[in-house]
């Protein structure tokens, strides 16, 4: 198949991830795929490459910070142009802001390609709106958020959803379970293994000496919970530190200065994805605050599958999706939402090594046989095959359908 991807996000960040890897193994699988992402820094021209088989195509973008992500008339504009004299068998639009569905709705009445949409975040009504630290922001874009996150859903012919309770939203918004599938994020079982965590710390010139908890990421929602967690962990095990990587926040300094343990923390700050693996193999456990609040419970953390490719146990909270991870693998250790209660999880991870290094086999384990990229990929083809077998009319919409998504332990073999 000739498969287009519309991505709202600049190259290389937040689910330009997902987009990107599940294109690479449908091109391993013999499609052709093209994906639309904004660029970083262009706002004139467009921008090709070729990564592992995937044609990127890098989009024009007006704006800036946080607004370049979907929401520019120019961007969509000209992406309309540019993909006017090309023709697609499918076409995936990953989550709905103007510069990803307008130009995929454009494209559908072109040439009647089959339109599936993605949804990988509760982005209105409440979700990660409500975690925007601007009110005006909030208060400005909340319904224009919950519109378009809302209202295509059943235009399209079928539907991918991260996480359960995005599948029972667009149930309740009218689209018909037989066109939906639950397709979790995944592990890059290729580019991160388990490492040596005295020869990754000697490579990076990080302290051989005393554990490491490890937390990345860009979106910060829950990151006081981890600082507080780290004030109690440090007070207990002197000799134990904090490696962060991702985008940076004061909040870290100032617990850290505050809670005397500023001389432990490592801000690695944004990492090349090339050499990230070699910041995870330093790690000893790793943290992912989760506070059960809707942002939370709507959307799979990507760095869950950095967590597990990397094969060390994982502290987290019971909160959605995630809640069935742990119920179903035994990876780590789920603690109440209280700082206190995380950091015992992290000290139990550390103190108990034989029972630290089970979970962090068993977390690859869950890597490599359930969530890697490839089986998720596969199923997200046979997926693409349904919905074209429906034949639906192009631009009837018209999503009616049995959910595609297996368990967890289903997806074993």
């Amino acid at each position: 198949m000739d498969i287009l991807y519309l991505n709202h996000n600049v190259k290389g960040r937040s689910t330009y991830h997902r987009c990107f890897q599940f294109a690479k193994q449908l091109v391993a699988r013999g499609h052709h795929v093209d994906l639309l992402t904004i660029s970083p820094i262009e706002r004139a021209r467009f921008h090709e490459s070729v990564s592992e088989g995937v044609h990127i195509i890098e989009t024009p973008d007006l704006l800036v910070g946080m607004t370049r992500t979907g929401w520019d008339p120019y961007d969509t504009w000209r992406r309309i142009g540019f993909l006017k004299n090309r023709r697609y068998d499918l076409i995936h639009a990953f989550d709905c802001r103007p510069a990803v569905i307008l130009p995929a709705l454009a494209q559908r009445r072109r040439d009647g390609a089959t339109l599936l949409t993605d949804w990988a975040d509760w982005w209105g009504r409440g979700g990660v709106i409500d975690e925007r630290p601007n009110k005006l922001i909030k208060l400005t874009f909340e319904g224009i958020e919950t519109y378009f996150e809302e209202h295509y859903r059943t235009e399209a012919d079928g539907l991918t959803v991260i996480s359960q309770a995005l599948h029972e939203r667009a149930i309740k918004l009218g689209v018909a379970p037989e066109r939906i599938t639950h397709i979790s994020g995944g592990a890059d079982i290729e580019h991160i293994q388990p490492g040596d965590r005295i020869a990754a710390r000697r490579a990076l010139g990080i302290p051989e000496d005393g554990p490491i908890v490890g937390f990345s990421g860009f979106v910060h929602y829950d990151l006081a919970l981890l600082l507080g967690a780290f004030d109690h962990l440090a007070r207990r095990r002197k000799d134990v530190r904090l490696l962060m990587t991702g985008a940076r926040s004061p909040l870290a300094q100032r617990y850290a200065q505050r809670g005397g343990w500023a001389d432990r923390l490592i801000e690695a700050g944004v990492i090349d994805y090339s050499i990230l693996p070699r910041y995870h193999a330093c790690v000893d456990v790793f943290a992912l605050p989760f506070a059960n609040k809707l942002a939370n419970r709507g959307r799979w953390p990507n760095k869950i599958g950095d967590y597990l490719a990397a094969g060390r146990p994982i502290v987290s909270n019971p909160v959605g999706d995630i809640k069935e991870l742990f119920a179903a693998y035994d990876i780590g250790y789920l603690t109440d939402e209280t700082p206190e209660a995380f950091a015992a999880g992290l000290y139990q991870a550390l103190e108990d090594s034989t029972s630290a290094a089970a979970k962090g086999r068993a977390a690859r384990f869950v890597a490599e046989r359930v969530l890697s990229w490839a089986r998720l990929s596969v199923r997200l083809e046979e997926h693409y095959r349904l919905i074209q077998s429906y034949a639906v009319p192009s631009g009837q919409g018209a999503l009616a359908a049995t959910s595609l998504g297996h368990s967890l332990r289903g997806m074993e073999g």
